[in-house]
Protein backbone atom coordinates (compact mmCIF):
# COMPACT_ATOMS: atom_id res chain seq x y z
CA UNK A 1 0.00 0.00 0.00
CA UNK A 2 1.32 3.66 -0.87
CA UNK A 3 1.99 5.94 1.85
CA UNK A 4 -0.19 8.61 -0.47
CA UNK A 5 -2.24 10.05 2.60
CA UNK A 6 -5.20 9.83 0.45
CA UNK A 7 -5.12 6.27 -0.37
CA UNK A 8 -4.22 5.43 2.78
CA UNK A 9 -7.76 7.19 3.64
CA UNK A 10 -9.11 5.40 1.08
CA UNK A 11 -7.76 2.21 1.78
CA UNK A 12 -8.83 2.16 5.44
CA UNK A 13 -12.58 3.41 4.62
CA UNK A 14 -12.67 0.67 1.93
CA UNK A 15 -12.05 -1.79 4.77
CA UNK A 16 -14.60 -0.67 7.13
CA UNK A 17 -17.17 -0.30 4.58
CA UNK A 18 -18.56 -3.67 4.43
CA UNK A 19 -18.58 -3.90 8.52
CA UNK A 20 -18.85 -0.40 9.49
CA UNK A 21 -19.85 2.04 7.24
CA UNK A 22 -21.07 4.83 9.52
CA UNK A 23 -17.25 4.81 10.71
CA UNK A 24 -15.78 4.83 7.54
CA UNK A 25 -18.38 7.84 6.92
CA UNK A 26 -17.51 9.61 9.53
CA UNK A 27 -14.04 8.79 9.02
CA UNK A 28 -13.90 10.55 5.62
CA UNK A 29 -16.09 13.20 6.49
CA UNK A 30 -13.20 14.81 8.71
CA UNK A 31 -11.09 15.43 5.51
CA UNK A 32 -13.67 17.21 3.32
CA UNK A 33 -12.47 20.23 3.34
CA UNK A 34 -9.12 19.16 2.73
CA UNK A 35 -10.20 16.47 -0.17
CA UNK A 36 -12.97 18.22 -1.38
CA UNK A 37 -11.93 18.54 -5.06
CA UNK A 38 -10.64 15.14 -5.08
CA UNK A 39 -12.71 12.49 -7.50
CA UNK A 40 -11.40 9.49 -5.55
CA UNK A 41 -11.84 10.86 -2.22
CA UNK A 42 -15.59 11.94 -3.20
CA UNK A 43 -15.94 8.52 -5.00
CA UNK A 44 -15.34 7.19 -1.42
CA UNK A 45 -17.78 9.32 0.07
CA UNK A 46 -20.46 8.34 -2.23
CA UNK A 47 -19.99 4.92 -1.63
CA UNK A 48 -20.38 5.58 2.20
CA UNK A 49 -23.11 7.74 2.08
CA UNK A 50 -24.37 4.54 -0.43
CA UNK A 51 -23.65 1.81 2.22
CA UNK A 52 -25.55 4.57 4.72
CA UNK A 53 -28.18 4.50 2.42
CA UNK A 54 -27.94 8.19 2.15
CA UNK A 55 -28.94 8.35 -1.62
CA UNK A 56 -29.44 11.78 -1.74
CA UNK A 57 -26.03 13.24 -0.61
CA UNK A 58 -24.29 10.48 -2.48
CA UNK A 59 -25.76 11.39 -5.64
CA UNK A 60 -23.98 14.90 -4.75
CA UNK A 61 -20.71 13.77 -4.53
CA UNK A 62 -21.34 11.11 -6.99
CA UNK A 63 -21.95 14.29 -9.60
CA UNK A 64 -19.13 16.34 -9.03
CA UNK A 65 -17.04 13.58 -8.72
CA UNK A 66 -17.67 12.51 -12.44
CA UNK A 67 -17.91 15.94 -13.12
CA UNK A 68 -14.44 16.57 -11.98
CA UNK A 69 -13.61 13.30 -13.75
CA UNK A 70 -15.64 13.10 -16.84
CA UNK A 71 -13.58 10.26 -18.55
CA UNK A 72 -12.98 8.19 -15.27
CA UNK A 73 -9.09 8.74 -14.80
CA UNK A 74 -9.47 8.64 -11.39
CA UNK A 75 -11.69 5.59 -10.85
CA UNK A 76 -14.60 4.53 -12.80
CA UNK A 77 -16.61 3.64 -9.66
CA UNK A 78 -18.27 6.55 -9.04
CA UNK A 79 -19.74 6.08 -12.32
CA UNK A 80 -20.90 2.66 -11.87
CA UNK A 81 -22.78 4.19 -8.77
CA UNK A 82 -24.35 6.88 -10.31
CA UNK A 83 -25.33 5.20 -13.50
CA UNK A 84 -27.22 3.01 -11.03
CA UNK A 85 -28.60 5.86 -9.10
CA UNK A 86 -29.93 7.60 -12.42
CA UNK A 87 -31.17 4.82 -14.43
CA UNK A 88 -32.76 5.14 -17.89
CA UNK A 89 -30.26 6.14 -20.81
CA UNK A 90 -28.36 8.43 -19.20
CA UNK A 91 -27.43 5.95 -16.60
CA UNK A 92 -26.33 3.58 -19.56
CA UNK A 93 -24.19 6.20 -20.62
CA UNK A 94 -22.48 6.87 -17.52
CA UNK A 95 -22.11 3.08 -16.82
CA UNK A 96 -20.68 3.26 -19.97
CA UNK A 97 -17.96 5.23 -19.22
CA UNK A 98 -16.64 3.38 -16.54
CA UNK A 99 -16.60 0.15 -18.56
CA UNK A 100 -14.69 2.17 -21.36
CA UNK A 101 -11.72 3.10 -18.92
CA UNK A 102 -12.10 -0.06 -17.43
CA UNK A 103 -10.99 -2.32 -20.96
CA UNK A 104 -8.88 0.29 -22.10
CA UNK A 105 -7.02 -0.08 -18.12
CA UNK A 106 -6.83 -3.86 -19.22
CA UNK A 107 -5.30 -3.57 -22.31
CA UNK A 108 -2.82 -1.60 -20.83
CA UNK A 109 -1.97 -4.29 -18.13
CA UNK A 110 -1.91 -6.82 -20.86
CA UNK A 111 0.72 -4.84 -22.49
CA UNK A 112 2.74 -4.27 -19.23
CA UNK A 113 2.26 -8.35 -18.50
CA UNK A 114 3.27 -8.77 -22.41
CA UNK A 115 6.60 -6.15 -22.03
CA UNK A 116 5.39 -4.19 -24.90
CA UNK A 117 4.95 -1.29 -22.45
CA UNK A 118 7.34 -0.47 -19.46
CA UNK A 119 5.78 0.02 -15.75
CA UNK A 120 8.07 3.67 -16.02
CA UNK A 121 6.59 4.78 -18.66
CA UNK A 122 4.01 7.34 -19.52
CA UNK A 123 0.97 5.00 -18.14
CA UNK A 124 -2.95 5.96 -17.71
CA UNK A 125 -3.23 7.51 -14.79
CA UNK A 126 -6.18 5.31 -13.62
CA UNK A 127 -3.72 2.27 -13.80
CA UNK A 128 -0.76 4.61 -12.27
CA UNK A 129 -3.62 4.86 -9.08
CA UNK A 130 -4.16 1.22 -9.22
CA UNK A 131 -0.73 0.40 -8.86
CA UNK A 132 0.05 2.21 -5.54
CA UNK A 133 -3.22 1.19 -4.41
CA UNK A 134 -2.83 -2.88 -5.25
CA UNK A 135 0.89 -3.18 -5.74
CA UNK A 136 0.85 -5.98 -8.21
CA UNK A 137 -1.02 -6.56 -11.76
CA UNK A 138 -2.30 -9.52 -10.20
CA UNK A 139 -4.13 -7.77 -7.91
CA UNK A 140 -5.52 -4.85 -10.46
CA UNK A 141 -6.53 -7.88 -12.90
CA UNK A 142 -9.15 -9.03 -10.37
CA UNK A 143 -10.05 -5.79 -9.83
CA UNK A 144 -10.76 -4.83 -13.28
CA UNK A 145 -12.58 -8.07 -13.60
CA UNK A 146 -14.49 -7.53 -10.43
CA UNK A 147 -15.13 -3.84 -11.91
CA UNK A 148 -16.27 -4.62 -15.53
CA UNK A 149 -18.71 -7.24 -13.99
CA UNK A 150 -20.52 -4.73 -11.99
CA UNK A 151 -20.58 -2.41 -14.59
CA UNK A 152 -21.52 -4.37 -17.08
CA UNK A 153 -24.06 -6.13 -14.98
CA UNK A 154 -25.81 -2.49 -14.28
CA UNK A 155 -26.17 -1.77 -17.93
CA UNK A 156 -28.06 -5.24 -18.70
CA UNK A 157 -30.21 -4.35 -15.29
CA UNK A 158 -31.27 -0.91 -17.15
CA UNK A 159 -31.65 -2.69 -20.29
CA UNK A 160 -34.22 -5.70 -18.55
CA UNK A 161 -36.01 -2.63 -16.26
CA UNK A 162 -36.11 0.77 -17.24
CA UNK A 163 -35.42 0.29 -21.22
CA UNK A 164 -37.47 -3.22 -21.24
CA UNK A 165 -39.54 -1.93 -23.82
CA UNK A 166 -37.39 -0.31 -26.17
CA UNK A 167 -37.05 -2.43 -29.21
CA UNK A 168 -33.15 -2.95 -28.82
CA UNK A 169 -33.63 -4.23 -25.58
CA UNK A 170 -33.16 -8.00 -26.11
CA UNK A 171 -30.14 -7.43 -28.49
CA UNK A 172 -28.46 -4.78 -25.97
CA UNK A 173 -28.84 -7.35 -23.27
CA UNK A 174 -27.14 -10.17 -25.27
CA UNK A 175 -24.58 -7.80 -26.58
CA UNK A 176 -23.68 -7.18 -22.96
CA UNK A 177 -23.63 -10.62 -21.72
CA UNK A 178 -21.35 -12.16 -24.43
CA UNK A 179 -18.82 -8.86 -23.62
CA UNK A 180 -19.40 -10.16 -20.00
CA UNK A 181 -18.32 -13.32 -20.91
CA UNK A 182 -15.70 -12.70 -23.58
CA UNK A 183 -13.79 -10.79 -20.43
CA UNK A 184 -14.90 -11.82 -17.31
CA UNK A 185 -16.05 -15.72 -17.69
CA UNK A 186 -13.54 -16.98 -14.93
CA UNK A 187 -15.84 -14.81 -12.37
CA UNK A 188 -18.57 -16.39 -10.36
CA UNK A 189 -20.67 -13.24 -10.63
CA UNK A 190 -20.54 -13.12 -14.38
CA UNK A 191 -22.51 -16.81 -14.72
CA UNK A 192 -24.61 -15.34 -12.20
CA UNK A 193 -25.74 -12.47 -14.16
CA UNK A 194 -25.86 -14.45 -17.24
CA UNK A 195 -28.19 -17.19 -15.23
CA UNK A 196 -30.42 -14.05 -14.05
CA UNK A 197 -31.01 -13.26 -18.43
CA UNK A 198 -31.71 -16.43 -18.88
CA UNK A 199 -34.25 -16.84 -16.39
CA UNK A 200 -36.19 -13.83 -17.43
CA UNK A 201 -35.85 -15.13 -21.06
CA UNK A 202 -37.54 -18.30 -19.60
CA UNK A 203 -34.41 -19.85 -20.94
CA UNK A 204 -34.59 -22.29 -17.81
CA UNK A 205 -32.17 -25.20 -18.64
CA UNK A 206 -29.37 -22.25 -19.88
CA UNK A 207 -30.19 -20.93 -16.62
CA UNK A 208 -29.38 -23.78 -14.41
CA UNK A 209 -26.35 -24.18 -16.45
CA UNK A 210 -25.02 -20.83 -15.69
CA UNK A 211 -26.11 -21.47 -12.46
CA UNK A 212 -23.73 -24.83 -11.33
CA UNK A 213 -21.04 -22.67 -13.10
CA UNK A 214 -21.34 -19.55 -10.71
CA UNK A 215 -21.92 -21.83 -7.86
CA UNK A 216 -18.53 -23.97 -8.85
CA UNK A 217 -16.17 -20.90 -9.03
CA UNK A 218 -17.91 -19.71 -6.02
CA UNK A 219 -16.77 -22.57 -4.09
CA UNK A 220 -13.11 -22.43 -5.54
CA UNK A 221 -13.05 -18.71 -4.60
CA UNK A 222 -14.57 -18.71 -1.49
CA UNK A 223 -12.02 -22.13 -0.39
CA UNK A 224 -8.91 -20.26 -1.72
CA UNK A 225 -9.73 -17.22 0.58
CA UNK A 226 -10.20 -19.42 3.75
CA UNK A 227 -6.72 -21.24 2.27
CA UNK A 228 -4.89 -18.08 2.27
CA UNK A 229 -6.53 -16.62 5.66
CA UNK A 230 -5.41 -20.00 7.35
CA UNK A 231 -1.82 -19.92 6.16
CA UNK A 232 1.23 -17.81 7.00
CA UNK A 233 1.37 -15.82 3.91
CA UNK A 234 2.56 -12.15 4.23
CA UNK A 235 -1.05 -10.64 3.00
CA UNK A 236 -3.07 -8.12 4.73
CA UNK A 237 -5.42 -10.00 7.15
CA UNK A 238 -8.25 -7.25 6.60
CA UNK A 239 -8.05 -6.82 2.54
CA UNK A 240 -8.84 -11.02 2.60
CA UNK A 241 -11.56 -10.70 5.35
CA UNK A 242 -12.93 -8.04 2.85
CA UNK A 243 -12.76 -9.65 -0.25
CA UNK A 244 -14.60 -13.07 1.81
CA UNK A 245 -17.26 -10.89 3.12
CA UNK A 246 -17.91 -9.50 -0.13
CA UNK A 247 -18.77 -12.96 -1.01
CA UNK A 248 -21.98 -13.32 0.98
CA UNK A 249 -24.74 -11.40 -0.66
CA UNK A 250 -23.63 -12.14 -4.08
CA UNK A 251 -23.56 -15.80 -3.09
CA UNK A 252 -27.62 -15.29 -1.82
CA UNK A 253 -28.23 -13.79 -4.77
CA UNK A 254 -27.43 -16.91 -6.66
CA UNK A 255 -29.29 -18.81 -4.17
CA UNK A 256 -32.56 -16.76 -5.13
CA UNK A 257 -31.78 -17.55 -9.00
CA UNK A 258 -31.40 -21.61 -8.07
CA UNK A 259 -34.70 -21.60 -6.00
CA UNK A 260 -36.19 -19.92 -9.00
CA UNK A 261 -35.05 -22.64 -11.37
CA UNK A 262 -36.47 -25.65 -9.22
CA UNK A 263 -32.55 -26.14 -7.78
CA UNK A 264 -33.83 -26.11 -4.09
CA UNK A 265 -30.88 -28.40 -3.20
CA UNK A 266 -28.91 -26.67 -4.63
CA UNK A 267 -30.05 -23.35 -3.58
CA UNK A 268 -29.61 -24.35 0.27
CA UNK A 269 -26.21 -25.46 -0.10
CA UNK A 270 -25.29 -22.12 -1.67
CA UNK A 271 -27.07 -20.31 1.36
CA UNK A 272 -25.33 -22.16 3.63
CA UNK A 273 -22.26 -21.42 2.40
CA UNK A 274 -23.44 -18.13 2.88
CA UNK A 275 -24.33 -18.36 6.20
CA UNK A 276 -20.11 -19.57 6.84
CA UNK A 277 -19.41 -16.07 5.66
CA UNK A 278 -21.86 -14.18 7.54
CA UNK A 279 -23.42 -16.22 10.76
CA UNK A 280 -25.91 -13.62 11.57
CA UNK A 281 -27.26 -13.41 7.47
CA UNK A 282 -30.85 -13.27 7.74
CA UNK A 283 -31.59 -13.30 4.53
CA UNK A 284 -29.61 -16.47 3.45
CA UNK A 285 -31.22 -18.23 6.59
CA UNK A 286 -34.34 -17.46 4.99
CA UNK A 287 -33.42 -18.29 1.28
CA UNK A 288 -32.00 -21.86 2.89
CA UNK A 289 -34.89 -22.43 5.45
CA UNK A 290 -37.14 -21.75 1.97
CA UNK A 291 -35.30 -23.53 -0.45
CA UNK A 292 -35.84 -26.89 1.92
CA UNK A 293 -39.65 -26.08 2.43
CA UNK A 294 -39.93 -25.66 -1.07
CA UNK A 295 -37.70 -29.36 -1.22
CA UNK A 296 -40.13 -30.85 1.31
CA UNK A 297 -43.12 -30.09 -1.03
CA UNK A 298 -41.75 -31.41 -3.99
CA UNK A 299 -40.80 -34.55 -2.35
CA UNK A 300 -44.28 -34.85 -0.72
CA UNK A 301 -45.76 -34.40 -4.21
CA UNK A 302 -43.40 -36.66 -5.98
CA UNK A 303 -42.96 -33.55 -8.41
CA UNK A 304 -39.49 -33.94 -10.84
CA UNK A 305 -37.48 -32.44 -13.22
CA UNK A 306 -38.28 -29.58 -15.19
CA UNK A 307 -41.82 -29.40 -13.16
CA UNK A 308 -40.19 -28.58 -9.54
CA UNK A 309 -40.22 -24.92 -11.14
CA UNK A 310 -43.58 -24.56 -10.56
CA UNK A 311 -42.98 -25.69 -7.00
CA UNK A 312 -41.06 -22.23 -6.84
CA UNK A 313 -43.80 -20.02 -8.49
CA UNK A 314 -46.95 -21.69 -6.87
CA UNK A 315 -45.76 -22.84 -3.60
CA UNK A 316 -48.79 -21.27 -2.07
CA UNK A 317 -51.05 -23.85 -3.77
CA UNK A 318 -49.44 -26.76 -2.16
CA UNK A 319 -49.81 -27.49 1.19
CA UNK A 320 -47.30 -29.75 3.91
CA UNK A 321 -47.32 -32.20 6.28
CA UNK A 322 -44.35 -30.36 8.61
CA UNK A 323 -44.83 -33.37 11.42
CA UNK A 324 -43.56 -36.46 9.51
CA UNK A 325 -41.79 -38.99 11.23
CA UNK A 326 -37.44 -39.69 10.36
CA UNK A 327 -38.13 -42.49 7.80
CA UNK A 328 -39.86 -40.00 5.70
CA UNK A 329 -37.89 -38.53 2.10
CA UNK A 330 -39.39 -35.33 3.36
CA UNK A 331 -38.07 -35.19 7.17
CA UNK A 332 -34.24 -34.08 6.61
CA UNK A 333 -35.26 -30.53 4.28
CA UNK A 334 -37.99 -30.39 6.67
CA UNK A 335 -35.93 -30.28 9.67
CA UNK A 336 -33.36 -28.40 7.64
CA UNK A 337 -35.45 -25.63 7.16
CA UNK A 338 -36.86 -25.46 10.43
CA UNK A 339 -33.30 -24.99 11.72
CA UNK A 340 -32.00 -22.82 9.22
CA UNK A 341 -35.51 -20.55 9.88
CA UNK A 342 -34.91 -20.88 13.79
CA UNK A 343 -31.58 -19.58 13.50
CA UNK A 344 -33.18 -16.54 11.83
CA UNK A 345 -35.54 -15.87 14.64
CA UNK A 346 -32.87 -15.76 16.76
CA UNK A 347 -30.59 -13.34 15.09
CA UNK A 348 -33.92 -11.05 14.74
CA UNK A 349 -34.13 -10.96 18.08
CA UNK A 350 -30.86 -8.65 17.76
CA UNK A 351 -33.14 -5.17 17.71
CA UNK A 352 -29.80 -3.89 15.96
CA UNK A 353 -29.72 -6.31 13.32
CA UNK A 354 -33.40 -6.29 13.10
CA UNK A 355 -34.03 -2.93 11.87
CA UNK A 356 -31.81 -3.48 8.93
CA UNK A 357 -34.35 -6.19 8.04
CA UNK A 358 -37.31 -6.10 6.02
CA UNK A 359 -40.62 -6.12 8.14
CA UNK A 360 -41.95 -8.27 5.81
CA UNK A 361 -39.62 -10.32 5.35
CA UNK A 362 -39.52 -11.06 9.17
CA UNK A 363 -42.97 -11.48 9.11
CA UNK A 364 -42.45 -14.33 6.07
CA UNK A 365 -39.69 -15.96 8.60
CA UNK A 366 -41.82 -16.54 11.21
CA UNK A 367 -44.83 -17.78 9.34
CA UNK A 368 -43.08 -20.13 7.36
CA UNK A 369 -41.20 -21.34 10.34
CA UNK A 370 -44.69 -22.50 11.90
CA UNK A 371 -45.66 -24.37 8.47
CA UNK A 372 -42.15 -26.65 9.02
CA UNK A 373 -42.73 -27.03 12.80
CA UNK A 374 -41.71 -24.45 14.75
CA UNK A 375 -39.06 -22.82 16.95
CA UNK A 376 -36.47 -25.27 17.57
CA UNK A 377 -35.04 -25.31 21.03
CA UNK A 378 -31.94 -26.91 20.16
CA UNK A 379 -29.26 -26.81 16.91
CA UNK A 380 -27.39 -29.75 15.36
CA UNK A 381 -26.00 -31.38 12.06
CA UNK A 382 -28.39 -30.39 9.13
CA UNK A 383 -26.80 -33.78 7.77
CA UNK A 384 -28.08 -35.47 10.48
CA UNK A 385 -31.86 -37.26 11.23
CA UNK A 386 -31.32 -38.58 14.43
CA UNK A 387 -32.82 -36.07 17.33
CA UNK A 388 -30.67 -37.22 19.35
CA UNK A 389 -27.52 -35.76 18.45
CA UNK A 390 -28.50 -32.42 18.93
CA UNK A 391 -25.45 -29.96 19.44
CA UNK A 392 -25.64 -26.13 20.60
CA UNK A 393 -29.01 -24.71 22.26
CA UNK A 394 -31.11 -22.12 20.60
CA UNK A 395 -32.59 -20.17 23.27
CA UNK A 396 -35.48 -17.95 23.51
CA UNK A 397 -34.25 -14.89 25.24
Amino acid sequence: MSENPLLGLIHRASILLPTNPEQALQDLLAYKSTYSESPLYLQTLGEAYLETSNVEDAYGVLSKACELDPIAEQGTEKFFHLGQIVGGENGVQLLEVGVARLIQQAQILQSLSTGELQANEDLDQGVQILLQAYGSEEKISEYIVSKLTQGIAAIIEIWMTDLCMEPQAESECEKWAQSLLDMCNDNPETHSVIASIRISQERIQDAIKEIEVSWDLFQKKKQTLEDIANSNENIDPDEIEMMYIELYQPLVTLAKYAVECGMFETAADISASARDINEDGVEAMYVEGFANYLDAIRIQNNVTGEDSMKIGREFEEYTLNGKVDENDPSHTPIYASRLALSAAVKSLYDEELAAQIDMELQKTIKELLEKVGGFLNKEKDVTGVNESNWEDEIQEE
